[in-house]
């Protein structure tokens, strides 16, 4: 098979790649564009680790999308990191690629590979306990102190419960064409070669060799002749590479050489194979040991490389009729081994020195990158970070190092830059590679699964919709239920992982926190690529992107230069624009970029009785759904807390009421001229008229003695306000002054009680009390001033975080998590 081809293969949403080198261009060019395309954006890569430095030494091109589309990592193993792995999950099953090829131009399309695939479903078999178990040991060289490898392992597992209840094979399985099989790798005691020989029984007529190295004494060939005491051994040599130690053939009794002509063309055979052929069966290994004791061991001993081979137990004679063998191992292609040109092996890659060139690990999130440097850096203060473009070329940007950090974890504020940084280099005594940053709010971004049908079916209600509707909160409620479903085993898998039950037993789970410590601990927002999203890797984020859109502003912020008045105007303008807000408001005019509906066309009596039903009904959906959000706040706070997930649905209830607002009244003789069939709620005369709906949400979550506000909860890996809850707490926000500006008549509202902090005790909002208590401070800066409106969109965001946060909700609860 061409394994290039194979990466397209639809059906994963995870993959793992193991290599021993790496060439960033070869893998962004030849692997990831195809398994990205195919659906799978999980995606990581774990390499040697001073292979890796070795490639961002200059060794391999630099990567253009590592720690944005995928993460890069090292593995540090006492020899060398050599296992050639690629797994892939998916909802439905898994497949495994064992084989000799590293994540190189070379391994991928170049040289003489050899490269086996396992495929498993959900159902329990063979193969999928292989799969497991190979899952199993890449989790147990995941780093849990990596910024994203556990996120990610977690996000796959996640998205297959099959996975989480597959059980690992402990030895040999049968697959289901009746064959045996067993993954062998360098985790046990044992080496590879033993348990591959120990697998074998009969006598051993033929023992067939293919390996591009060799010991120099072949002693792990030795070992093996010793254990298996086959009557002939035929080692597959290429004469022209140098690699074979012709002097110690003679050690070996039976052995015969045979020359590779005609076998893969001129290509350099990088396959590793050994095949025992008895009379019952032939017993095949292939993977990613060479024929060395580093690989393969010697007797018990376990060799000192990490690696990974499959055993199979195939038919007689299958093994090399499959690999065509027979046309190779033929008499007129021996070769005796004094023709052989002497062993020239020359180790160019200077392990030592790569070892100590590593710099550490470097990771952002939000405006806050974190370097956790390596064990051989004695003294990290003493160094200075340089944020470099994926170009190499060095960003404006200076890096401000945080206090309370220490030499394990060091932070530093950055700042926000045209380009998003690549990475991370050090300026100090001595000399590093570059590191690779990964940024974790953009993998969160990057990292998600292909639809449902059923989210599908879910979005395609949102496709060329313009309006917040009702609509939205059944998306999201069908969002939220796939998500809920799987978490609980069942379905087929969760969106985003269910929130471990926090209890105040057994330990500190979590910590509560005061308004002026919670701000203190917190880091200001940085206009960025990138924002914090705590709703990120969710398909629920999607209906963020739709309320994002609504309104003109996109999830993912380019910076603009705060002298172009231009670019600002242009940044916030949505259309509702006015040159004297306030004469506007008065006069009630309404802001919208453009008509999202059409006006209710004069018909007769009959269509206007049949439109008042129709508005009847949909202003009692949008109290009904006010009433229904009121008792889930209740029942969140009695029985959890709050999430994310509730101020997105708060922001979506909000914005549904505002669309379906309007300025007039029902009163019987007042003629609708430009009222929308969509505008059911009124200004006033009403008790659900929209101010007081919009009143009694907004003080459902803030206001009261125990506002809802104080059992909002954070993970501790947010050290600045999530970008969708400073969104969601905007909107309360300018639905305050919306409610303040509202054209009433004298004396509507005049008898409501105003508590202490500008809470409304009574639950009503809008009219001359509230208006008259509110800070004038808060009402008056974005309605004057040079820069009018553009000045008071900065101003909302800002006076939201302290204003809601202040009244009534001046506690956090943040997860030690």
């Amino acid at each position: 098979m061409r394994l290039y081809e194979r990466f397209a293969d639809k059906g994963y949403h995870s993959s793992i790649a193991t290599t021993f080198g790496i060439d960033f261009d070869a893998y962004e060019n030849i692997v990831l564009p195809r398994i990205r395309g195919a659906g799978c954006r999980n995606n990581m890569v774990l390499a040697d680790a001073r292979m890796l430095t070795h490639a961002l030494g200059g060794a391999s091109p630099l990567p253009r999308q590592a720690g944005r589309l995928y993460t890069a990592s090292g593995a540090q193993v006492a020899g060398l990191f050599h296992p050639k792995l690629f797994l892939q999950i998916g909802r439905q099953g898994g497949r495994l690629f064992i084989g000799s090829a590293n994540l190189t131009a070379a391994g991928l399309a170049g040289n003489l590979e050899l490269v086996t695939l396992l495929t498993s479903g959900v159902e329990d078999d063979g193969a999928q306990r292989l799969i497991a178990q190979a899952y199993r040991y890449l989790s147990s060289l995941i780093d849990p102190a990596d910024p994203m490898l556990p996120t990610q392992f977690e996000w796959m597992l996640a998205r297959a419960a099959w996975l989480r209840s597959a059980a690992p094979a402990e030895g040999p399985v049968e697959l289901g064409d009746g064959t045996r099989a067993a993954l062998l790798l360098s985790n046990s005691p044992e080496g590879i070669g033993a348990r591959f020989a120990r697998e074998i029984d009969g006598e051993v007529k033929r023992l067939i060799v293919i390996s591009p190295y060799w010991d120099e004494r072949l002693g792990a060939l030795s070992a093996l002749a010793e254990r298996l005491r086959p009557r002939a051994i035929a080692a597959l040599i290429d004469t022209d590479t140098g690699l074979f130690p012709r002097d110690a053939t003679g050690s070996i009794s039976g052995i015969t050489l045979y020359r590779r002509d005609g076998f893969g063309g001129s290509r350099f055979i990088h396959a590793k194979a050994l095949i025992a052929q008895t009379d019952t069966a032939d017993h095949l290994l292939i993977g990613s040991a060479n024929c060395t004791v580093a690989a393969l061991g010697t007797g018990n001993t376990s060799g000192s490389n990490s690696e990974a081979s499959l055993y199979r137990q195939l038919p007689p004679g299958r093994a090399v009729s499959e690999l065509g063998l027979e046309k190779v191992l033929t008499p007129e292609r021996r070769i005796e081994a004094e023709k052989l040109p002497p062993l020239h092996v020359e180790d160019d890659i200077p392990f030592d020195a790569l070892s100590q060139s590593h710099p550490g690990i470097f990771a952002v999130h939000g405006d806050t990158l974190s370097w956790r440097p390596a064990a051989q850096i004695g003294a990290p203060e003493a160094y200075e970070v340089e944020l470099l473009a994926a170009s190499v070329a060095p960003l404006v940007s200076n890096p401000t190092r945080l206090e309370g950090a220490d030499h394990r974890r060091i932070r530093f504020q950055i700042e926000a830059t045209d380009d998003l940084p690549a990475f991370a280099r050090l300026i100090g005594p001595q000399e590093f590679t570059p590191g690779i940053i990964t940024h974790i709010d953009a993998l969160q971004i990057a990292i998600r699964e292909t639809h449902s049908r059923q989210t599908e079916n879910a979005l395609a209600q949102l496709d060329g919709e313009t309006e917040a509707t009702l609509a939205l909160l059944e998306v999201q409620d069908l969002l939220e239920k796939i998500e809920d479903r799987d978490a609980d085993g069942h379905g087929e898998g969760v969106s985003i992982p269910k929130a471990r039950k926090e209890t105040d037993e057994g330990g500190q789970k979590h910590r509560q926190l005061s308004y002026d410590d919670f701000i203190a601990g917190r880091r200001p927002h940085q206009s960025g690529h990138v924002q914090h999203n705590s709703l990120g890797g969710s398909d629920v984020s999607i209906v963020r992107g739709f309320l994002n859109r609504i309104v003109g502003l996109n999830s993912l912020v380019t910076p603009v230069d705060e002298n172009d008045e231009d670019a600002l105007k242009a940044a916030f303008d949505l259309g509702d624009e006015t040159q004297n807000a306030e004469a506007a408001m008065a006069a009630g005019e309404e802001f919208a970029a453009k008509p999202t509906s059409r006006p209710v066309p004069d018909g007769g009596e009959e269509e206007q009785r049949r439109n008042a039903r129709r508005a009847k009904a949909t202003k009692d959906q949008l109290v009904k759904a006010a009433a229904d959000f009121a008792k889930r706040i209740e029942l969140k706070q009695e029985s959890g807390s709050l999430s994310s997930r509730d101020f997105l649905r708060l922001r979506a209830l909000l914005m549904i009421i505002c669309a379906a607002s309007w300025r007039g009244t029902d009163k019987a003789g007042e003629k609708p001229k430009d009222r929308t069939s969509l505008q059911v709620l009124p200004v006033e005369g009403d008790a659900n008229s929209w101010p007081y709906v919009l009143g009694r949400l907004i003080f459902k979550v803030f206001g009261g003695s125990k506002p809802a506000i104080r059992s909002l909860k954070l993970d501790s890996v947010h050290d600045q306000l999530p970008a969708d809850l400073l969104e969601c707490w905007a909107t309360c926000f300018w639905c305050m002054h919306a409610c303040l500006c509202a054209r009433l008549s004298p004396g509507v509202n005049g008898g409501a009680k105003v508590g202490r902090g500008g809470g409304v005790k009574s639950g009503q909002l809008g009219g001359a009390p509230w208006r008259a208590r509110w800070p004038h401070s808060w009402r008056e800066p974005w309605r004057t001033g040079p820069l009018g409106p553009i000045v008071g969109r900065y101003f909302m965001v800002i006076s939201a975080v302290y204003g809601l946060c202040c009244w009534r909700g001046d506690s956090f609860r943040r997860s030690s998590r």
